[in-house]
C-alpha cells in the first residue's frame, strides 16, 4: 500500500537528495509560472498566523543509492513528478543565500543544505541538459553568462535564475528581510509526498495523479505510460528492468533532442500519432487521442520500445525543423511541419529527389502562408491527408517520386506563383505586416545574388548567424528612412526624376520590399535617417551583395525604389514556383 505523506521542504531535506534522471525533461516553467509562485509566496507572508500553503504532490521512486558524506547518508530519490517546482525554490533558496551577510550563520546553513559538507553532493543533482549551468550557479553562485547559454533548456534555466534573484531583491527591497522568506519556503510551503520503492508502479501513480493536469507537458505522460505498459507486459522482473533501461536511454535522447529548441512536447506527440495512425476527421490528432492510440497498441512487451522509436525519429525531424530558422515563415503552422516529416520519412525517395520534394515542399508553402498570409487554418485537410499518404506509400499512398511531385504542386495549385507574388509583396507594406516574411525574401535574395557569381560564391556564415540571431525588425534598413527630417537631406527625394512630378507621401512607399536592406543591427542603428551619401559609408562596412548593389546607385528615389522592387519580383516569380524536377 502506498501511502502519501505531508511533508514541509524541511523535512524533506532531512535525509535526502533527489535526482533528475537523464530520462526526464529539462527545467522548463516559464516566466507565467514562476510568477505565479512568487505570488503564493507573498500572499502567504501577509497572513497572519502560521499558516500552510500547499504547492504541490511530489511523486518520487525511492533508490537503492545512498550517499555518504562523513557521517552522514543522504538516500537517493528520483524525481518522477515535480521537479519543476522543487528546482525553482532551490533556485530561491541559493537566491536567499547569496542576498545574506557572509557572517550571517543561515547563510552557511542554506549553503550546506544546497550542497552537503563534503562540496560535491548536490540537494538537486540535474542529469540532463540543465546539469552545467544549474552546478555552476547552486555551488558557487555563477550565473551564466550569455557564451555558456547555447540552447533552449540553457535559456529557460538562465531565465528563471535572473528571476529568482530579482524576486528576492525585490522582497528585500519591499520588506526590508530576507530571512521570513526564508522561513515560509522552509516551513510553510507543504508538498504531498509519495515515496515509491517499487519502481513497477512509479509510473502508473504518475499518470493517475495527473490524468487531469494539464500542466503536465503531454509527451511525459506518453513516456510514464509506455513505461508503465512496459512494466505490466514484461514476462520477468528481469526482462522488465532490461526493457525499461532501453527506454530510459530513448526518452534520455529524446529530451536531449527537445533541449536544444523551443518545441512543445505535444507537437511531438500529435505528428507522431498523425503519421501513424492516421488523421481525425483530416485533421491531426489531438494529444489526448494520440495518447491513448499509443496506450492501446501496446500489447505486446517490445511494443513499448517500438513506439518510442517512432516519437524519437518524429522528435529528431521536428527539432531539425525548429533549429532551421531560415525557414521561419515556412515551419510556422503544424500541417506544413508534420508534412516535411512525412517527407522526410517516406521511403520511396531517394536523398536527391527528397531535397527536391523539400524543395517543392517549401515553394508551395511559402506562397500558401507567407505570401499569401493564410493563416493556420487553411488548407488543414490537404496537409494532413498528403503528409498520411506519403508515410504509407504502396497502393494506398505516393509510392513514386513522381506521385510526390504531382501532389505537392496540386496543393499549390490555388496559389499561383504570379497572383502570390503581386499579392504579397507588389507596392506591399512588408516590413510593418510581416518582417519576418520581409527578412526571409531578402535574404533569399542574397543567396541568389551569390549563386548569380558563379559556382564557389557563398554567403558568409557569419552573416547569416549575425543577421539571423537578432529580430527581424532589427536587420532591416530603411534606405529612404522611415522618420527623415522634414527639411532635410530626404526632402522632394520621394518622387520620380521626371520634372513637374508631385511629391508622393513617403509613408506609402518607404516599407516597399525595393527600399529594404539586410544589415545586422549594429549598422542598421548606424545609418539612422542620414543621407544617402553619408549611408553609403555605412553600408560599405559590410559585405553582403544586396547592400553592394545599392551602393551603385548615385541617388536613391522613388525610381531607384520601383526599379530595386521590379527586379526582385521577377527573381521571386522564378524562386518560388513550382520545381521543375530533374526527373521529370
Amino acid at each position: 500500500m502506498i501511502e502519501p505523506k505531508y511533508a514541509t521542504l524541511q523535512t524533506l531535506f532531512a535525509d535526502r537528495v533527489f535526482r533528475i534522471p537523464h530520462y526526464q525533461r529539462f527545467y522548463s516553467w516559464h516566466t507565467k509560472q514562476r510568477e505565479d509562485l512568487f505570488s503564493d509566496l507573498r500572499l502567504l507572508a501577509d497572513r497572519e498566523g502560521d499558516n500552510h500553503h500547499f504547492m504541490a504532490t511530489i511523486v518520487c521512486h525511492k533508490t537503492k543509492d545512498i550517499q555518504f558524506v562523513g557521517a552522514n547518508e543522504y538516500r537517493v530519490y528520483d524525481i518522477v513528478d515535480g521537479q519543476q517546482r522543487l528546482t525553482t525554490l532551490i533556485l530561491l533558496l541559493k537566491c536567499i543565500e547569496l542576498a545574506l551577510d557572509k557572517k550571517n550563520p543561515d547563510r552557511r546553513e542554506i549553503a550546506e543544505v544546497l550542497v552537503k559538507r563534503d562540496g560535491h553532493l548536490i540537494l538537486l543533482q540535474t542529469n540532463n541538459a540543465n546539469e552545467a549551468i544549474f552546478n555552476a550557479f547552486i555551488r558557487k553562485g555563477r550565473e551564466p553568462k550569455k557564451a555558456d547559454i547555447r540552447t533552449h533548456a540553457d535559456r529557460n534555466l538562465s531565465h528563471a535564475i535572473c528571476e529568482c534573484t530579482q524576486f528576492v531583491e525585490s522582497w528585500s527591497e519591499a520588506r526590508g528581510d530576507v530571512m521570513p522568506l526564508l522561513r515560509l519556503i522552509r516551513n510553510r510551503l507543504g508538498f504531498v509526498a509519495y515515496d515509491i520503492e517499487d519502481s513497477r508502479i512509479v509510473y502508473s501513480i504518475f499518470e493517475v495523479l495527473n490524468s487531469r493536469g494539464l500542466a503536465v507537458d503531454w509527451l511525459d505522460k506518453c513516456k510514464s505510460v509506455l513505461m508503465g505498459r512496459a512494466f505490466e507486459l514484461a514476462k520477468s522482473p528481469a526482462v522488465a528492468e532490461a526493457g525499461i533501461k532501453e527506454l530510459q536511454k530513448l526518452w534520455g535522447e529524446i529530451y536531449q533532442e527537445v533541449a536544444e529548441v523551443s518545441l512543445k512536447g505535444q507537437e511531438i506527440l500529435r505528428v507522431a500519432a498523425t503519421l501513424h495512425y492516421g488523421p481525425i476527421r483530416g485533421k491531426p490528432q489531438q494529444a489526448p487521442r494520440a495518447l491513448e492510440n499509443f496506450r492501446q497498441e501496446c500489447k505486446t512487451a517490445d511494443d513499448p520500445r517500438r513506439l518510442t522509436e517512432i516519437i524519437h525519429d518524429v522528435t529528431r525531424k521536428l527539432v531539425a525543423i525548429e533549429k532551421n530558422v531560415l525557414l521561419g515563415p515556412v515551419t510556422r503552422v503544424l500541417h506544413a511541419r508534420m508534412l516535411a516529416v512525412a517527407l522526410e520519412s517516406s521511403k520511396c525517395l531517394n536523398e536527391a529527389e527528397l531535397q527536391q520534394a523539400l524543395d517543392q515542399w517549401e515553394r508551395v508553402t511559402f506562397r500558401i502562408f507567407g505570401l499569401r498570409r493564410q493563416d493556420a487554418r487553411r488548407k488543414v485537410g490537404e496537409y494532413t491527408r498528403l503528409a498520411t499518404k506519403f508515410i504509407k506509400g504502396g497502393t494506398k499512398g505516393a509510392s513514386t517520386f513522381e506521385q510526390v511531385m504531382s501532389s505537392l504542386r496540386e496543393l499549390g495549385k490555388d496559389f499561383p506563383i504570379d497572383e502570390a507574388v503581386e499579392a504579397g509583396l507588389e507596392n506591399s507594406n512588408c516590413y510593418v505586416e510581416a518582417p519576418e516574411l520581409c527578412r526571409y525574401v531578402l535574404w533569399r535574395y542574397e543567396e541568389y545574388l551569390a549563386r548569380s557569381k558563379g559556382k564557389g560564391a557563398t554567403v558568409n556564415p557569419h552573416v547569416r548567424i549575425e543577421i539571423w540571431q537578432q529580430r527581424a525588425i532589427d536587420t532591416i534598413e530603411h534606405i529612404y528612412p522611415q522618420k527623415p527630417k522634414p527639411d532635410g537631406a530626404w526632402a522632394r527625394k520621394m518622387r520620380y526624376r521626371g520634372k513637374g512630378n508631385r511629391v508622393k507621401r513617403f509613408r506609402d512607399h518607404v516599407h516597399r520590399i525595393g527600399n529594404l536592406i539586410l544589415l545586422p543591427q549594429a549598422l542598421n542603428s548606424e545609418a539612422q535617417n542620414h543621407s544617402f551619401e553619408d549611408k553609403k559609408p555605412v553600408y560599405d562596412k559590410h559585405n553582403l551583395r544586396m547592400v553592394k548593389e545599392v551602393l551603385k546607385e548615385n541617388d536613391w528615389m522613388l525610381d531607384d525604389i520601383d526599379a530595386r522592387e521590379k527586379k526582385i519580383l521577377a527573381w521571386a516569380k522564378t524562386e518560388w514556383c513550382d520545381v521543375v524536377s530533374n526527373n521529370s
